[in-house]
């Protein structure tokens, strides 16, 4: 039975991983029409009416659950989805890829938030894994003629370090709530800011509203289902398998980012690029191989 569920932790991350990056290639595809504002609400609003079809099925329960928890599971809610924000941003002015690269380097983040506030000290491995990811995340920033402006390399910085405090925060909030309850925050939250940020004129992320047309309606339902799919399958992988097992695989995320960039429309990563996409793809397995190695050999000893 372990190894069956194991599997199939392995099948849905897989699963998540491709609808994500659909998810942002329906972004792509909207952001000639659409600000990062715009789509960011579209996006957080379909994910709320599925959460709350689910909730009229199986409404959330705090039971067994700590009372509180509400200003850590804000944070949560704005934090991410500032990090989303600054993704879209990106997934608009650069190659698909790419921006997927900036976004999945979260664990070089995640290692130094946690040691700074969960105390949790890193092994050397980690420590060069990190290092290792750095130079990535550099090498993809390109600061050579020709590389990335500086707005599109703060927003992908950005993506990553929001993201990995709302992932640090994360692990505190299953003492509070529910997975879904988490999920529905975060829809509710970024629903309010992305419904009041695109009709204000923020430079580089609203020039107020914008009615899609019809293909657009198409983009805007695929986009919120995509991104709404991808976060379901990411729980359940997360409760049917090990956490060490199961995410190193959400590193496809990037290899999908760059064919499905390449197929609409985006020049191919040059040397340098494609250098930093694989260290960061290094960084984050080699990170994630100590938990991975560790939850095999407790799989094998049951």
């Amino acid at each position: 039975m372990k190894y069956s569920q194991t599997s199939f932790g392995i099948i849905y991350m897989a699963l998540s991983s491709f609808s994500f990056a659909l998810m942002n290639a329906f972004v792509k595809l909207l952001s000639p029409q659409l600000s990062p504002m715009e789509n960011i609400f579209f996006r957080s609003f379909v994910m709320v009416i599925f959460v709350l079809g689910i909730f009229a099925i199986s409404p959330p329960s705090k039971k067994n659950k700590k009372k509180g928890g509400w200003g850590k599971l804000l944070f949560r809610a704005v934090i991410g989805g500032l990090s989303m924000l600054a993704l879209f941003y990106n997934i608009a002015t650069i190659p698909l890829g790419t921006a997927t690269a900036f976004a999945q380097s979260v664990p070089i983040y995640t290692v130094i938030f946690s040691a700074i506030f969960l105390r949790e000290r890193p092994k050397i491995g980690v420590i060069i894994a990190t290092a290792i990811g750095f130079v990535g995340v550099i090498c993809i920033s390109n600061p050579s003629v020709g590389g990335l402006d500086g707005k599109s390399v703060f927003a992908g910085i950005f993506s990553g370090v929001a993201a990995a405090l709302a992932f640090v925060t994360l692990r505190s909030l299953r003492d509070y709530f529910d997975e879904r309850s988490v999920v529905f925050a975060f829809g509710i939250t970024m629903s309010i800011i992305g419904g009041v940020g695109m009709f204000i004129n923020i430079p580089h992320l609203s020039n107020g509203w914008h009615i899609p047309n019809g293909l657009d309606w198409i983009y805007v339902l695929l986009m919120g289902l995509a991104g709404t799919f991808g976060q379901q399958f990411l729980t359940r992988a997360y409760m049917l398998a090990p956490a060490g097992i199961v995410a190193p695989i959400d590193y496809s995320r990037i290899v999908w980012g760059v064919i499905l960039g390449l197929f609409l429309g985006d020049r191919f990563p040059d040397f340098v690029s494609i250098t930093g996409i694989l260290l960061i793809l290094i960084s984050g397995i080699l990170i994630a191989l100590p938990v991975f190695l560790r939850d095999i050999k407790r799989i094998k000893d049951v």
